[in-house]
């Protein structure tokens, strides 16, 4: 099995160090940090000003990152590519616009999956709050793929809006999200393309780990995160149709989101810019467009699916081998990405965690933000461990070997 661990910094810094928490925040390969090393040494500059050459260098970076996103995406363009500061945020800027440009209105209905990420249940709950709409969830199935019957029922001529996520944080199965959109088309049989309802994604857990293309999966707003692919902290993605972001009113606006101000109105920039307020960060942009380079550096998402299938089948294997463990979602190696969530019984999973960190391992522990979901299985709390390209077997025999000698003192 191949072996990036040669690439990351920390991991030669940190010896001994086993991180198994990729899906919070993934480790920087060295092509990352050493590019924006050299950027802010040799380049930086704010952007939109173009009397001098380093603002006219980090304006031509700053573009050809959103050009490189969109090509990973494949969307018609990098002008469907706005950059904020977190999803959380993301999705605040999707709702709280599609709020000013009076999108919704009392009663309408939106629904979400029960395994949603807080980020993708509370901007609508606050919604309800001020609008009087409703949120409904949709539930899954004992293997906890999506109920696609719930869906149909649910789906009603109420409903403005589907938000679901790609990836579970908690089961990590992989949602079948085109046929989510077959059922959208069909079961509408809406006569205006005006009244049909949105559908929005969250892929903050899958693209880390799978190829996306927004023309298959027929979204019409996406969003997801750069942290957890390799890039620096505070970079994230929210996509949208060109056609729906100018019709969209910005929620927040400010410098260089607007075009011109006079006493009593102003006009907002054309795309990207009216989404994207005051001073961007440019090193943000940077190291994501270097995260994606060395993605393709490295065979692209072929590579990372290879590497993670391997290790699914040895993880799910080593956990049949543990007594006392119950393994959340347990079908097959194939339809689920490189996290495991597990309990242990009748001991704390930060009491697991705290164990593990003695032994300078890195894995998640808690309910990972999604309580709803916790709730529906009856469970307070979850281990987490979450593998990425520069995890080895090795890694995988030393976690298990903690974990068994955890069990045996905590129990």
């Amino acid at each position: 099995m191949l072996n990036f661990k040669k690439d990351f910094p920390i991991l030669k810094n940190n010896p001994g160090l086993i991180y198994m928490d990729s899906t919070a925040s993934s480790q920087k390969p060295s092509y990352v940090i050493d590019a924006m090393k050299i950027y802010l040494e040799n380049d930086y500059s704010n952007i939109h000003r173009w009397s001098y050459s380093l603002a006219e260098r980090s304006e031509h970076m700053y573009v050809d990152s959103k050009k490189k996103v969109a090509e990973f995406l494949w969307a018609h363009s990098w002008k469907e590519v706005i950059y904020t500061f977190n999803s959380t945020y993301a999705s605040n800027l999707l709702v709280w616009s599609l709020k000013r440009s009076w999108y919704f209105k009392a009663w309408d209905k939106v629904l979400v999956s029960i395994v949603e990420h807080h980020a993708n249940v509370v901007p609508w709950l606050i919604l309800a709050e001020e609008v009087w709409i409703e949120l409904d969830y949709i539930g899954v199935k004992d293997d906890y793929s999506l109920d696609f019957d719930d869906l149909e029922r649910k789906l009603d001529d109420r409903v403005k809006a589907v938000s679901i996520t790609h990836v579970s944080n908690v089961t990590w199965e992989i949602f079948d999200l085109e046929k989510v959109w077959e059922i959208i088309e069909e079961r509408g049989k809406w006569k205006e393309e005006s009244k049909k309802p949105l559908f929005i994604i969250d892929a903050s857990q899958s693209f880390p780990h799978i190829k996306l293309d927004v023309q298959k999966l027929k979204c019409d707003f996406l969003f997801f995160t750069w942290h957890k692919v390799m890039a620096d902290s505070w970079i994230w993605v929210l996509w949208g149709r060109e056609d729906l972001l100018k019709e969209l009113k910005p929620a927040f606006s400010w410098w260089w989101a607007i075009s011109w101000v006079k006493k009593t109105c102003f006009l907002e920039a054309p795309l990207p810019d009216r989404f994207e307020p005051g001073t961007p960060n440019l090193t943000w942009a940077l190291s994501l467009l270097k995260a994606l380079e060395y993605i393709e550096n490295i065979w692209g998402y072929k590579t990372i699916e290879e590497i993670e299938l391997e290790l699914n089948k040895y993880t799910l294997q080593k956990f049949s081998e543990m007594s006392w463990v119950k393994l959340i979602w347990w079908v097959n190696h194939e339809s689920r990405v490189s996290v495991f969530s597990f309990i242990v019984d009748w001991v704390h999973s930060l009491d697991i965690a705290d164990y593990l960190a003695e032994k300078n391992i890195c894995i998640r522990a808690w309910q990972h933000c999604a309580e709803p979901f916790l709730w529906e299985l009856w469970l307070n709390h979850t281990c987490r461990i979450s593998l990425y390209i520069y995890n080895t077997k090795e890694d995988i025999d030393i976690f298990f070997d903690a974990l068994q000698e955890a069990i045996n003192v905590l129990k």
